[in-house]
């Protein structure tokens, strides 16, 4: 049975937690691979060959524990849901209502009080860093189904602790279901198809080109399609999704 860790009482200062990470060896990346389905927007997957440098990605995503140990040590001003909410009371809950600004502020104190260059992971990277060393798989671990490989599907229900099923071949964990993460790039910088035909959605209004990436799909994600590796989401720069957190990059030295 699991024990559940309990977040501290409210007002209660938490230690400030350094994120382990995991180092991912430089090299090229096919991304969009397998193709996508024939019912998916194919910017979602956008597919080309990059070369990744060499870089660090945290083990897991965020915790909630993690995520209020920065808040409580500098007052910044998060999302307070994320206090209140039952479904984030175990302190390895992966954090949820984190905008991509909230995932810059929380990463840029994390290198100041550190010293060391943290930051958001980027596209190419978290494809990468979620293929685990596999090529052309739709998931971190192939192709069989997520079914019991990873926190999806359950709209109504609680994020699992991270860490909660096995890592990928690079010793990564939840890199698909659980969480959706930020990463660096807004929409535009990496989709390299016909804009006028691909990023106006629903209405002409609905312009996503400068919302940022997240990736990986989350605890509440029923289409399976959006457990891919290659598959890509955007939203808002400053929406708070109890579906959307972060998990940490870090620059190395070349």
């Amino acid at each position: 049975m699991r024990t559940t860790a309990l977040l501290p009482a409210q007002g209660e200062t938490l230690p400030i937690i350094e994120p382990q990470t995991v180092v991912i060896p430089g090299g090229p990346v096919q991304l969009g691979v397998p193709d996508c389905p024939v019912d998916t927007a194919p910017h979602r997957w956008n597919s080309r060959t990059v070369d990744v440098p060499t870089f660090a990605i945290g083990k897991y995503a965020i915790t909630t524990a993690e995520y209020l140990a920065f808040a409580d040590a500098t007052g910044y001003a998060i999302c307070e849901e994320i206090r209140n909410d039952k479904r984030f009371q175990d302190a390895r809950s992966p954090a949820g209502f984190i905008s991509w600004v909230d995932a810059v502020r929380y990463t840029q104190w994390l290198a100041r009080e550190s010293g060391k260059p943290y930051r958001l992971v980027r596209d190419a990277e978290y494809e990468k860093a979620a293929r685990g060393g596999l090529q052309d798989k739709k998931f971190p671990w192939g192709d069989e189904s997520p079914q019991g490989r990873a926190d999806f599907g359950n709209p109504e229900g609680s994020p699992a602790p991270v860490g909660s099923f096995a890592p990928n071949g690079y010793g990564l964990y939840d890199m698909v279901g659980s969480m959706w993460s930020w990463c660096e790039e807004c929409f535009d910088q990496v989709v390299q198809d016909d804009h006028a035909k691909l990023c106006y959605e629903d209405t002409l209004i609905k312009d996503v080109r400068l919302n940022p990436i997240c990736r990986g799909g989350s605890f509440k994600t029923s289409n399976i399609t959006w457990l891919h590796c290659a598959y890509r989401h955007e939203d808002p720069l400053d929406g708070r999704f109890d579906c959307i957190g972060v998990r940490v990059a870090l620059s190395v030295p070349q």
